[in-house]
């Protein structure tokens, strides 16, 4: 990549918000599932449906601001990006 902070920011982001499509993809998906099953039965394809929505609109809204802070030339904010082995701000 051109620009690997970038990339590792989109990473981030992407990475982040990837947890919320199916229900085996986070740890928390499971907990609330399992404490549902008494009231509701939320079946694999209807979680997968309303994940895409939870999932896919946030990443698309993340990814657009950060792409348009970089074409308009925004600094990267120091305390946004910490490197291994330098000291913390």
């Amino acid at each position: 990549l051109a620009d690997p902070q970038l990339g590792w920011l989109s990473l981030a982001i992407t990475s982040t918000l990837a947890g919320n499509l199916t229900p085996v993809a986070s740890v928390a998906n499971l907990i609330v599932l399992t404490l549902a099953a008494g009231k509701a039965r939320i079946g694999f394809r209807k979680f997968l449906a309303l994940g895409s929505l939870a999932t896919f609109l946030p990443l698309a809204v993340a990814l657009a601001c950060l792409f348009a802070e970089r074409a308009a030339g925004l600094p990267v904010r120091p305390h946004a990006v910490v490197r291994a082995g330098s000291p913390r701000p």
